[in-house]
Order: C-alpha cells, then sequence, then structure tokens
C-alpha cells in the first residue's frame, strides 16, 4: 500500500503521520494492516494513548475502552470529511478556470474546451485526494492573479493543455509560500524590509 501524506494537511489538522496512517487504515476497514503496521513499529502499547488524543481532537468518535480493540476504533465524521469530497471536485475546478481570453490576434479564445476529457485528466492527477485539488485550485488562483496583473491573460492555456502539462507547478512555490505565510506569522530570513 503506497500511502501519500501531505504535511500542510498534517499541520492544519495537528496531527502527526503515525496518528494519520492509523484513521486511515481505520476508515478504510483494514484492521489487519493496522495491527501490523502497530506491530512493526512497536507502537501497539501507546495506542490507547493515540486513541485519547485523536477522541480529544475529534478524530474518533468514542474514547478508547479498557482493554482496546482495533474493531473498537471508530473515526468521526470530521475525518472522513477532510478525506472526501462533497461535490465533485472537477466542477470547483471548472468554475474556477477562465472562461475566455482575447488572444493577441483579436480573437477570443474558449479556454473551458474539451469537457469530458479535462474531468476525467483531472480525476487522474488529484486521484480524489482534497489536499492535492486545495492545492491545485490555490495554483490556478495564484496563475491568474499573476496573468492579470501582467497583462497576460491572452497567453493563458486551454483548460486539457493546462492540466496535461502540470501547469500549476510553475506556481507551486508561490502556493506552498503563501501557505507557509499563513501558517507561520513570524518572518524569516529575508522577508523582512529595513
Amino acid at each position: 500500500m503506497l500511502l501519500e501524506i501531505d504535511i500542510n494537511y498534517l499541520n492544519k489538522h495537528q496531527i502527526t503521520a503515525h496518528h494519520f496512517i492509523i484513521l486511515k487504515l481505520v476508515n478504510d476497514g483494514d484492521l489487519r494492516r493496522l495491527r501490523g503496521y502497530l506491530l512493526n513499529t512497536d507502537s501497539y502499547g501507546s495506542l490507547p494513548e493515540v486513541c485519547r488524543t485523536l477522541h480529544k481532537l475529534g478524530l474518533i468518535v468514542d474514547p478508547p475502552s479498557d482493554p482496546l480493540a482495533l474493531s473498537t476504533i471508530k473515526v468521526s465524521s470530521k475525518f472522513r470529511s477532510t478525506l472526501s469530497f462533497v461535490d465533485d471536485p472537477f466542477e470547483e475546478f471548472y468554475k474556477a478556470y477562465p472562461t475566455k481570453v482575447l488572444r493577441p490576434n483579436g480573437d477570443y479564445d474558449y479556454l473551458r474546451i474539451d469537457q469530458k476529457r479535462s474531468k476525467k485528466i483531472y480525476h487522474n492527477i488529484i486521484r480524489m485526494n482534497i489536499e492535492k485539488h486545495q492545492f491545485i485550485l490555490n495554483c490556478l488562483k495564484h496563475e491568474i492573479k499573476d496573468k492579470t496583473a501582467r497583462g497576460q491573460m491572452s497567453f493563458f492555456k486551454r483548460m486539457p493543455a493546462w492540466l496535461t502539462s502540470e501547469s500549476w507547478k510553475a506556481y507551486a512555490d508561490l502556493a506552498d509560500s503563501q501557505v507557509a505565510i499563513q501558517d507561520d506569522n513570524t518572518a524569516s530570513y529575508g522577508q523582512d524590509i529595513e
């Protein structure tokens, strides 16, 4: 099982990677793999304490019983909502994407073309990862803001080309730094103007 964990997600929800793995495996109902993970990491003994912490954060439903059985751990709807979407994520992306631009030759060009193909590409990219979806949306918003400010909207790519060329990666550093600034109000070296 390959599991990708976004550190921004962990910071936002105030949990560790260990907590996330436990919650994810319980949510998936994969108690055999959870038992193996806990035994391999020598963390089976600390599971009651971990469950108390997760209960205080509202990520599991009931406080741990004594003795603790893996089958009694139930994740809360709060945790499930951080992993899944209420609506189709492509629809949110589609609404945020610019509709049309005026090209340098004076013609209007529609950017939201080939919706069915774009939707398939988008779902393959995010793989139903809510954090990745939010990150791509953030990058898109930064690109729109940047190109609008510089008068470069006429060079915006059509949706399928934007997705297949992974154009959001050009604004990934800006989106990451924006998250870091929101998370940490202290200035790092080179951020203060004297």
